[in-house]
């Protein structure tokens, strides 16, 4: 069968076979810990070269002499830090069979000191091991999502769910509790976290690719597809401490497939470019042909043209080489690899002029990196070749500010500082390009990726708050709607003395909205509320006491006893309390004596509680399905053949964290990120890269909004990999209408 075909009859194990959940979760635990484990001791093995070398160019005596020092006592450590990575590591997996929080969450008091002045030392740490969970989760978003949703499958978890022992804040921790311990100075410490952060990176990719596989192949979710993720064919690869780790090691490196090459695809594009350009006849006697290294120095000299135009780009530049310094042309003509290279770049940045998941004022913010790009291509630099760690500094470097773009917007903006850090990094890169200087331009990348992480950290701060008020109200809502019912449902037929209807309409009421808040309606203590609440009425039945007389009255201990419970916890004083208990047995004592005398007949003060004495309960849940939009909306969708079903079912299956572009009525557009999909309330939240809260919108308004164009998704995935597949398709375009 190929490869590419999967087998829907195939077996698809279940979360309640006899295999287990857990029996999974063991095998891709001990693969991911074997290749991580790999990947830590490599970089603790590496950062001895780097050790020495810094020793060796220290002019200081001191910090040579703590250099060495810090060498062998790392040499010691390292396999007791390899050890309490992996017993951490390990214990997440533990912790996500049991459906407990990965990380501890910081204490309010910790949380509310995050502003306040800390140890530079400590920052640096800090900023150090968010670079590590940053990288750990560059580049493998379709694979983690596929791997996330068969642990969901596997322990029944909800789709909002999403994080798992691979996420990297996870693996940042683990880190944090490896390096702690060890007895080693701050920069000797820094070096090892930078070099612990690429090869956890790779490693991680490599443990993602392989548990996706494993669980592929134990019938987890076979019909969903494998996306492979691409390792460079130089990239170092994790030796294990045994045989079997190291056979571990390698068949996961051998497994990983490119998904897209982009460097096969700049190979296509090239081929493409090439025949779409007219061939001379011949070169005039006396022209000079221009080749890469002599267009690289030219271009040192030049600035960019400015205009955003690829044609116009391109015409600008080969202007500039073929003509003097009055306009008047010359005697050159540019070898194919110049014009090949001219084009790409041209192409590229016109796709990135023209790309919806960046606003404008970050596409022009990007438009001066196109020499700097020209020259790279020029030398010889494989700017499409590798990922990850391995990819070309300015090609990471645009990466990172097209992921800033796709949240940036001027109302979460209105200071500037962020799109100011991406016009800053840009100049800082053409600057450091235009010296030669890799390390220059890869230095002001991780400027920007750590800059990044703490803005990230501070809007996920506050999108947790948001989305916790989301997820409490609306718990607060169904508990109040539920605990109504369930007083409702048994006063229908029973009536009882006012006493008692106070008593459920007020404390006992409030019992159950704490008991449903708190426990939820699966709950053993939901249960025993309900039990309560039912038993009371049931004892104030004329009907069932005249039958089972002798059966209530041996309950009536235990009702009493469980009702001062009820009480208690919603704050009733004990004074009142025995008050309420006290009238309880004296209605009780009315009730039992009216039946004696005349069976099934109750008090005249029973009374069967009127409907309108209840206290109002919320609304009742909104149907989206029964509320069509507006005429003229869908009217207007009809033209784009958009449904309002079709909007409902595009709302629905929203994934929490999807990026969004809100237009309201004036025309003005701002980026929200979906943080909460509730299909309980039918509700959608929405908040600004700052992590403040935007939009607050019923299902109805989004799909409405949705056929109307005002919400527009905005569209994922690595910046280099859309535009090359974009500029392909549109040269392919091109020469299929030259062949019509």
């Amino acid at each position: 069968m190929s490869n590419n075909i999967v087998d829907l009859t195939a077996r698809r194990v279940g979360p309640d076979t006899q295999d287990g959940p857990m029996r999974h979760l063991a095998v891709i635990r001990d693969l991911s810990a074997t290749l991580l484990r790999a990947s830590l001791q490599q970089a603790l093995a590496e950062v001895d070269d780097t050790l020495f070398e810094m020793s060796e160019k220290a002019s200081d005596g001191t910090l040579k002499q703590q250099y060495f020092d810090d060498l062998r006592m790392l040499r010691r450590t390292r396999d007791a830090a390899a050890d309490r990575f992996d017993a951490s590591f390990r214990g997440a997996f533990m912790l996500y069979s049991h459906g407990r929080p990965l990380i501890k969450h910081a204490s309010a008091e910790a949380l509310s000191d995050e502003l306040s002045l800390v140890d530079e030392s400590d920052l640096e740490v800090s900023l150090a091991l968010s670079r590590i969970a940053a990288r750990c989760d560059e580049d493998v978003a379709r694979q983690r999502l596929e791997l996330t949703k068969r642990l969901q499958f596997l322990f029944h978890r909800a789709d909002s769910d999403t994080q798992t022992p691979y996420a990297g804040s996870v693996i940042a921790e683990s880190v944090k509790m490896a390096v702690a311990e060890l007895p080693i100075g701050l920069e000797s410490r820094l070096v090892l976290l930078k070099r612990i952060e690429r090869h956890l990176a790779e490693g991680n990719a490599g443990a993602i690719q392989e548990s996706n596989k494993a669980l592929f192949e134990g019938g987890v979710l076979p019909e969903l597809k494998l996306t492979y993720t691409r390792r460079s064919a130089d990239a170092p690869r994790p030796q294990g401490t045994s045989s079997e780790g190291g056979e571990a090691a390698a068949h996961a490196a051998a497994a990983v497939a490119p998904q897209i090459d982009l460097g096969a695809l700049a190979t296509e594009i090239t081929k493409l470019l090439t025949a779409s350009r007219p061939r001379p006849a011949g070169i005039d006697p006396g022209t000079v042909e221009l080749d890469a290294s002599v267009v690289d120095k030219r271009l040192s000299q030049v600035r960019d043209p400015g205009t955003v135009d690829s044609q116009q780009f391109g015409q600008a530049v080969r202007r500039m080489l073929t003509t003097g310094p009055n306009g008047e042309p010359n005697a050159h003509v540019l070898s194919d690899q110049v014009e090949n290279a001219i084009d790409l770049v041209a192409l590229m940045f016109d796709f990135v002029a023209r790309d919806d998941a960046m606003p404008k004022e970050v596409q022009e913010s990007l438009t001066p990196l196109r020499l700097p790009l020209l020259r790279s291509a020029l030398r010889g630099a494989h700017v499409f070749d590798g990922s990850g760690a391995d990819q070309h500094p300015l090609r990471a470097l645009m990466e990172s500010a097209a992921e800033i773009g796709r949240s940036w917007s001027p109302e979460s903006d209105r200071d500037g500082r962020v799109l100011s850090q991406i016009q800053s990094a840009v100049a800082n890169a053409v600057a450091e390009s235009e010296l030669d200087a890799g390390d220059g331009v890869e230095r002001v990348q991780q400027d920007l990726r750590a800059f990044m992480a703490g803005e990230q950290k501070r809007a996920q701060l506050l999108e947790k708050r948001s989305a916790e008020a989301a997820q409490a109200q609306e718990r607060r809502l169904a508990a109040q709607r539920n605990s109504q019912q369930v007083i409702a449902d048994v006063l229908e037929q029973t009536p009882v003395p006012n006493v008692v209807g106070t008593l459920l309409n007020g404390p006992l009421r409030r019992h159950l909205e704490l008991i449903h808040t708190r426990r939820g309606e699966e709950s053993k203590d939901w249960k025993s509320a309900r039990k309560l609440v039912r038993d009371i009425v049931w004892s104030f039945d004329p009907v069932t006491i005249s039958v089972e007389r002798a059966h209530w009255q041996a309950m009536l201990p235990n009702i009493v006893s469980a009702l001062r419970g009820a009480l208690g916890a919603v704050g009733m004083h004990d004074n009142d309390i025995d008050g309420v208990v006290v009238e309880f047995r004296n209605r009780y004592r009315d009730l039992v004596a009216t039946t004696q005398q005349a069976p099934g007949s109750a008090p005249e003060s029973f009374a069967k509680i009127d409907a309108d004495a209840m206290p109002d309960a919320p609304p009742p849940q909104v149907d989206a399905e029964a509320e069509p939009p507006a005429a003229e909306v869908i009217e207007h969708a009809a033209k784009t053949g958009l449904t309002y079903s079709d909007a409902l079912a595009k709302v629905r299956a929203l994934a929490v964290g999807t990026w969004v572009e809100l237009v309201d009525g004036h025309g003005e557009s701002q980026r929200a990120k979906l943080i909460w999909n509730s299909t309980i309330s039918q509700r959608c939240l929405f908040v600004n890269r700052n992590g403040q809260m935007t939009a607050d919108r019923s299902y109805q308004n989004v799909a409405s909004e949705w056929m109307l164009g005002h919400i527009k998704p905005i569209e994922d995935g690595a910046l280099f990999e859309r535009a090359l597949v974009a500029v392909k398709r549109r040269l392919v375009d091109a020469q299929s209408n030259r062949a019509a």
